[in-house]
């Protein structure tokens, strides 16, 4: 009996079954395509993403300008960075922190604008400032009023402001400053019972207190009150070195002291 060569009857050559139809080697059936909504034989075109070109507005080059703009802080960023930076070192006045800024070349309408909002916040706050510097200076330096007005001036703070901030300090307050001042500097081995050896302890430390901002008067008051205080007896020498100075010592040359 002849075997069937599997033609015709659906078997294949060995007779062990039908051959599949419909399928390739080693592959299954095909998925349906799903409708993406493109039309038209550019379909495949239009689905995929368009290679990056040389030029254009969607070139690489384009793409990172536009990334670097993205990066680069505005004028405002740079300068609330130094305004943040600037008090986190100290408090500063408004008037420091414009300096800063248009040091930096800050445009004028950018430094009011940060200014006044770090007002509104409380971060800048030139009353809070200048009572702050006023406390800090005249228990650090001891210094008076006239000074710590020159002072607060400089550093941008000026009108009602400092003078409220000044009316901290009274003149009791100043005087005993003053005394301190002079009982730290008076040199303990000086011969005040010597007439020329107190002069010249009365004008030095005249002069150191009216570098700190004190009155002619009030320096001379108080240097000669610790002067009679630290001399052992200046009345046998006939001169009453707490109550005289010369009569061509002219104390207006301590009202131009800086």
């Amino acid at each position: 009996m002849s075997l069937s060569s599997g033609r015709g009857d659906g078997r294949n050559r060995y007779g062990s079954g039908r051959r599949r139809q419909g399928r390739k080697l080693g592959g299954g059936k095909n998925p349906p395509v799903k409708d993406l909504g493109l039309e038209g034989s550019g379909a495949a075109e239009k689905a995929a993403p368009a290679a990056p070109s040389s030029t254009g507005p969607n070139s690489v080059a384009a793409r990172d300008e536009a990334r670097s703009d993205s990066v680069e802080k505005s004028e405002y960023e740079c300068a609330k960075d130094i305004v943040l930076r600037q008090l986190t070192m100290a408090a500063r006045s408004r008037g420091q922190l414009e300096e800063k800024l248009r040091s930096k070349e800050i445009s004028e309408e950018t430094v009011s604008e940060i200014l006044d909002r770090y007002e509104d916040l409380g971060l800048v706050d030139d009353q809070q400032f200048a009572e702050m510097f006023v406390r800090s200076r005249s228990m650090s330096r001891k210094l008076a009023r006239p000074a710590l007005r020159r002072e607060l001036a400089q550093k941008g703070v000026t009108g009602d402001i400092a003078e409220e901030a000044l009316a901290q300090r009274s003149d009791d307050d100043e005087r005993e400053d003053a005394r301190d001042l002079v009982r730290k500097k008076i040199k303990r081995n000086a011969d005040l019972s010597d007439r020329a050896v107190h002069e010249k302890e009365l004008r030095r430390l005249a002069s150191m207190l009216a570098r700190r901002g004190y009155s002619p008067g009030v320096a001379f008051e108080v240097v000669k009150q610790e002067l009679r205080g630290s001399a052992d007896d200046l009345s046998d020498t006939g001169f009453d070195g707490g109550n005289t100075v010369d009569a061509d010592f002219d104390s207006s040359e301590y009202e131009e002291l800086p």
